[in-house]
This record gives C-alpha cells, structure tokens and sequence, in this order.
C-alpha cells in the first residue's frame, strides 16, 4: 500500500474528452453535450435510482440516509454539464438523485491491461453549516452487486471522489471482501484524504493495472489520481487472490449521487457528532455536485 498526501488546486475546464496517453479504446462516455438543457441524463446511458432503496434492498440505501431519490433533482444545465441538486421540502423531508450506467455499459479491465474511470466535477460550495450532512459521491460498484445486495462488499466498491459535510476535503475509497472487519476494514474501508478547493473543477480518475504478468495478481494495482498526480495505490499483493479479482477483474458499473445524512455523514467531518442534516443545513446548487464529464477507457 503506498500513498502520497496532495495539496490540491483547481483544474483549467477541459475542452473535450480525449483518450490519455497509454489506453487505445473509450468504453463509455457522456460529456452531456448531446441532450437539452433542462432534461434528464441520456436514458441510453443512465438509469434513475428512485425512492428510499432498491426493490428489495436494503432501506434507506443501507448507510441510514434520509433523502427520496428523485426525477426532478437532476438536470442538465445551459452549460451543458449535470448538476444534482437534494432540495429541503416546505415540510422538512428531503429530496435528491441518483443515477447509475445501464448494464449494456458495464466494464472491465483486459487481462495484461489497463482501466481509467475519469471525470472532472466539482462539489458545492455553499457554507459548511449549511451542508452539514449533504454527501456527493462519484463511485464504482462490481456488477454482482446488481438485484443482489447481499455482495456489498464482496462485489467490490471503488469510491473515486466523495465530499462530506461541506468540507474542503477528498475522500477516496476501496470498499471490499466482506463487513465487518475483512481486509478492507469494513465498514470503513480502505481511505485516503486529501484538502481541496470546493466550487472549483477537478479531474478525478481511478486505473487498474493488470500489465505486470510477472507477479500474476500480486503485481497488479489500484491506483487514484487528482489532475494526473498518484494521490493513493493500492497493490494486488495485499490481498487475497478472490478479493483482488473481485476489485480489478470482475465487469463494473457507475454511480453518481447526492446523498444527505446518513452513517457517512453523521461520523465523519462531524467532531460533536450531531445527526445530520441539521436545522441549519440547506439544500441548492450550493450543496449539489456538478459533473462536465465521465469516461472509462482501456488498452
């Protein structure tokens, strides 16, 4: 396991999405130029995740979070990016989105070769007390976990940029093996942090590298990146072989959220451990996440 701790500053916007040097093939991308502002994501490539839990999931999304997922609290802006916006209600509730890639665009990364999610967002920044217990999240999930909830987290989490509690900092994660305990420390999982600049635009991107044969998965890696710099690495030798397959080799889908509340939020960034949200806490664009691009590519 190595990491490197990073100060981060804002990114320059991108003009377009190209495939970076090393991979050869884009397996999904969505810059969001296509669809009208005001409408929803592409339903070729984002499904809505709706109410309080999957069908037959586990309530409240498993983490005790209190928002109703939503059509309305995702749209695509004049600017031609997505924005996720949770809305406090006249009557107190709380309402956000959630969105997932469909399964036509599950990925995995080749054996002998290389995987790259990237995305350039940015997390509200609206005054901390008033995000106390908003969480966006862009993250990866191994694809055995679709109509299964039971293989969390066995399937396999990769959390490649959440915020919390208006906070200006980065959380990382790798959520894996099984709960609790296991050899991602769950529920805590495998975390790196790192300070940043909330309003402003980042480039976010996860690699799996399976290019080292040698060592078989024991020479593999997992690696993080902000603007291109090693902010966090996991290596395949600290893991069990079953659990090493289940992170880096096994088909995996995208999700994009805005959580509120929540095990996440009332514990972490949250020193007198108040249950969030709090009576000051406030929804808008100032506590939404907005998103220019996602795109996943491979050698």
């Amino acid at each position: 396991m190595h990491f490197l701790i990073l100060i981060l500053t804002s990114t320059p916007l991108a003009a377009a999405v190209t495939i970076p040097s090393g991979f050869s093939r884009t397996l999904f991308e969505d810059d969001f130029s296509l669809q009208t502002p005001g409408s929803l994501p592409s339903p070729q490539k984002w499904s809505l995740s709706l109410g309080t839990s999957y069908p037959g999931g586990p309530a409240n999304w498993g983490t005790n979070e209190v928002q109703t997922y939503t059509d309305t609290n995702v749209v695509i802006t004049p600017a031609r990016t997505l924005r996720i916006t949770p809305q406090r209600t006249d009557w107190g509730s709380w309402t956000s989105s959630r969105i997932e890639t469909l399964p036509r665009w599950d990925f995995a990364c080749p054996a002998g070769g290389k995987l790259r999610v990237e995305t350039s967002l940015r997390f509200g920044n609206a005054p901390q007390e008033s995000q106390m217990g908003i969480w966006p999240a862009f993250w990866s999930m191994g694809s055995d976990f679709r109509g299964n909830y039971t293989q969390w987290p066995a399937a396999g989490e990769i959390d490649i940029a959440e915020s919390i509690n208006g906070v200006s900092k980065l959380y990382v994660a790798l959520h894996c093996g099984w709960a609790p305990g296991g050899p991602c420390d769950e529920y805590n999982g495998l975390k790196m942090t790192a300070p940043l600049n909330r309003g402003q635009f980042y480039t976010f991107a996860v690699e799996i590298d399976r290019t080292n044969a040698v060592g078989g998965w024991r020479g593999e890696s997992l690696t993080w990146f902000v603007d291109g710099r090693v902010l966090f690495r996991l290596d395949g030798g600290a893991f069990e072989e079953w659990v090493w397959t289940a992170v880096t080799r096994r088909p995996k889908f995208l999700i994009l959220n805005v959580a509120v509340g929540g095990d996440f939020a009332d514990n972490a960034e949250n020193p007198g451990r108040v249950k969030t949200p709090t009576a000051e806490t406030r929804g808008g664009e100032g506590a939404g996440l907005e998103v220019r691009y996602i795109a996943v590519f491979s050698t």
